[in-house]
């Protein structure tokens, strides 16, 4: 049966109708079939000419001076980052004594809590009298004295101020900076 079937090149029959076949497009010249295509010789390729790209050449400065700006600033950074770092150091140090310092707190309270309690059990009123006898009796006024602290406190600082005070605080300054430097290094 499969060798019975004809191959058709349409999608339909059209019974002997050329004009309704979907091969005529409405042209009295036959187009070629595929095959008739394929035996054609083929046109030789056509290579395009390769193009030759050439190195830009980078132009190079020459090497100019450094400026002094740009080392004072590249100091001045430098020393900033410095005194950030100890600055950072400080900080770390002093948070550590802080914690240790409030652990201390907490223990001293609870002692002092205890001591207490011991006191107010060595501490008896009757007991004291007993031992001490008729002899001890309550001030009188004439032995009450009373501080007046409602003024308040001055004090008065005596140094050398001058046109050097403000130099030599600038240098006392910097050479305390320098000094915890050299002190966080050893």
């Amino acid at each position: 049966m499969a060798a019975n079937r004809r191959r058709s090149t349409t999608g339909y029959n059209a019974y002997g109708g050329a004009a309704y076949s979907p091969a005529y497009d409405g042209n009295a010249v036959r187009a070629p079939r595929r095959e008739e295509e394929l035996r054609r010789a083929p046109k030789p390729k056509q290579r395009q000419p390769v193009q030759r790209y050439e190195r830009i050449q980078a132009r190079v400065r020459q090497a100019g001076q450094v400026a002094p700006f740009a080392v004072v600033g590249f100091l001045a950074v430098v020393i900033f980052a410095a005194m950030l770092i100890t600055s950072y150091v400080q900080l770390t140090v002093a948070n550590d004594e802080m914690v240790s310092l409030r652990k201390e707190l907490s223990n001293l309270q609870s002692r002092n809590s205890t001591l207490s309690a011991e006191y107010e059990k060595v501490f008896d009123l009757a007991t004291i009298q007993e031992a001490v006898g008729d002899s001890m009796v309550r001030p009188t006024s004439d032995q009450v004295v009373y501080i007046d602290l409602s003024a308040p406190d001055t004090v008065t600082l005596y140094q050398e101020e001058g046109l050097n005070a403000g130099f030599r605080g600038l240098w006392d300054g910097i050479r305390d900076m320098f000094d915890g430097i050299i002190e966080y290094f050893r």
